[in-house]
């Protein structure tokens, strides 16, 4: 993706997240359906490469979509879905949100980022695999 569209949407996040009732978000829920909606007016093309690179960041495999790993990086594993948040649990959410998200397109605004994110993604993803075999052979060795 072009850096300049990018750099449009760092900006577009950072308003967002300063005023995010001017663009009729109030919860997280909303704010990440914000997001949703500026990858979708991408063609995908936005947040691509943003679920491998949190895993990364959480140093953990998960199926979880990337709004619930952020909830999860903000708030633990024993955390309530985004729709039954307190105040306090809302505004860290919010915040990291757009954290993470300015982190990850300045990783991808970068030459080559986005295959360097997949290339971290790969290299972790091998150590899990490889830990994953090294459980199982334990396992297959105990009596």
């Amino acid at each position: 993706m072009i850096s300049c569209v990018i750099s449009h949407f760092r900006d577009l996040f950072g308003h967002v997240r300063l005023r995010p009732g001017m663009y009729g978000v109030q919860t997280y829920a909303e704010t990440a359906s914000f997001v949703t909606g500026c990858d979708a007016a991408t063609g995908w093309l936005l947040l691509e490469g943003f679920h491998e690179w949190l895993m990364v960041q959480l140093d953990a495999e998960s199926s979880l979509t990337w709004s619930a790993l952020i909830l999860e990086l903000t708030l633990g594993t024993e955390r309530p879905s985004a729709r039954q948040l307190s105040a306090e649990a809302e505004a860290a959410a919010h915040d990291r949100l757009f954290d993470l998200l300015d982190q990850f397109l300045a990783v991808k605004e970068q030459r080559d980022g986005l295959r360097q994110v997949f290339a971290a993604y790969s290299a972790r993803r091998a150590e899990w695999d490889a830990l994953l075999a090294e459980e199982l052979d334990d396992e297959d060795a105990s009596p």
